[in-house]
């Protein structure tokens, strides 16, 4: 089983009902945010997000959609808290943080950029760390 196909399946078990579409891009511009952070765009990031961006959208079914990049005059911490507390649903905020974590180590190193900001983003979706260890778990087993 691809790792794509791992992570559609874990995906599948944290946001069991379709997604909403804002929350997919909310969702993948939070994701930018991860790859961007370290200030290097590595292939195996690049690459993941894209994948990623395609399974989100098709859990919000529209699996044709163009997944997209995105840019903003905004500092990224604030456009961090205004996207992670725009996800009102538990299931998308969870689903955020698994996307999160996930690029944060697609080029299996997780530096200190990419930790400080996932962790940020955890204390933003109002996820407890039990349940960020739970969601890790989650894909690691998947």
């Amino acid at each position: 089983m691809s790792r794509v196909e791992q992570l559609k399946a874990a995906f599948g078990v944290i946001h069991i009902l379709p997604l909403e579409r804002e929350d997919a891009e909310r969702i993948l511009e939070l994701a930018q945010l991860v790859v961007d952070v370290d200030g290097q765009e590595q292939a195996e990031e690049l690459g993941l997000y894209f994948s990623v961006g395609k399974l989100l959208f098709a859990l919000a079914e529209a699996p044709d959609a163009n997944v997209p990049t995105f840019a903003s005059d905004e500092e990224d911490d604030q456009r961090m808290f205004e996207l992670a507390t725009s996800l009102r649903s538990t299931e998308a905020r969870e689903l955020a943080f698994a996307v999160a974590r996930t690029l944060a180590e697609a080029d299996l190193e997780i530096g200190p950029e990419e930790t400080k900001l996932v962790e940020q983003l955890r204390s933003l979706l109002s996820i407890s760390r039990e349940r960020a260890e739970e969601l890790d778990t989650l894909l690691r087993s998947a």
